[in-house]
């Protein structure tokens, strides 16, 4: 695919206007991916839900972001029915697509792979995932490794049958907690060979995430949703390089080389 032509990428941005960090993240990690592999591209964005933006078929890479609120309750909403419209034909036509956190819940919603349904408790920080199936997609990556994850909803239940059917394969799940009675919720799933969803945030990079934990606001509303020992938690995790850092050098890095250069 290699040619002297740009390379298209389009951008799906969730986040409804609301400020976020994801965005800025996945356009840091094209332009560093951009720079080291010595290719051209051009990065379209579409505001989905805003403005009911949706991309067409003529690019050659899609990455879809998170974003606020419940997956669920918008199913009847004009931008989410044409956002599902869009994932059946880039499933159909089997478009690389990679879906982040809410783009994957509604996904695993609209493919009916399994339960999308609130946690017990939300969950933050930077915890292990862990891969279930061999997938190129974790190239360079260890068993287990971390992401940043930010989330009130989770997919659980696996339909089976459905995800048999249809071709798709679970390939993560999140962290082993053997002293609580919970399944263990879906982390990652392949839909095809060439459209992957994931619940964490690959994108998030180090340093914004420093940043962001040590506003004031941000501090204070993890100190009242959860702790001091959760806040302490995160940022000694962001320490380390072979965490975040890692996962961000990597995945999306993997999945742009994987699909873009075959």
């Amino acid at each position: 695919m290699v040619n002297s032509s740009p390379l298209k990428i389009a951008v799906l941005d969730l986040y409804d206007g609301s400020a976020n960090m994801g965005m800025d993240c996945i356009m840091e990690i094209l332009d560093r991916w951009s720079l080291e592999r010595k290719a051209k591209i051009q990065v379209t964005t579409f505001d989905v839900r805003a403005k009911n933006e949706l991309p067409g078929t003529e690019f050659d890479l899609y990455l879809s972001s998170g974003g606020p609120g419940s997956p669920v309750d918008t199913h009847t909403l004009q931008w989410d029915i044409d956002y599902c419209n869009w994932l059946e034909k880039m499933y159909a036509v089997k478009k690389p697509v990679l879906l982040i956190c809410h783009s994957f819940q509604l996904a695993c919603r609209h493919f009916n792979i399994g339960k999308v349904g609130l946690r017990k408790s939300k969950q933050l920080g930077v915890l292990p995932i862990h891969p279930t199936a061999p997938h190129s997609i974790f190239d360079q990556l260890p068993d287990p490794f971390f992401a940043l994850e930010s989330r009130l909803y989770q997919i659980t239940e696996p339909n089976d049958e459905k995800i048999q059917s249809m071709g798709a394969a679970i390939i993560a799940l999140e962290k082993i907690r053997p002293q609580l009675p919970y399944e263990r919720a879906l982390m990652a799933v392949a839909f095809n060979e060439r459209m992957i969803g994931v619940q964490f945030h690959p994108e998030a990079t180090q340093d914004r995430l420093v940043t962001y934990f040590k506003t004031d606001k941000i501090k204070a509303a993890v100190l009242e949703d959860f702790s001091q020992d959760k806040w302490d938690q995160i940022m000694l995790s962001l320490e380390d390089d072979s965490k975040i850092e890692h996962t961000c050098n990597n995945f999306i890095p993997n999945f742009l080389n994987q699909m873009l250069f075959v």
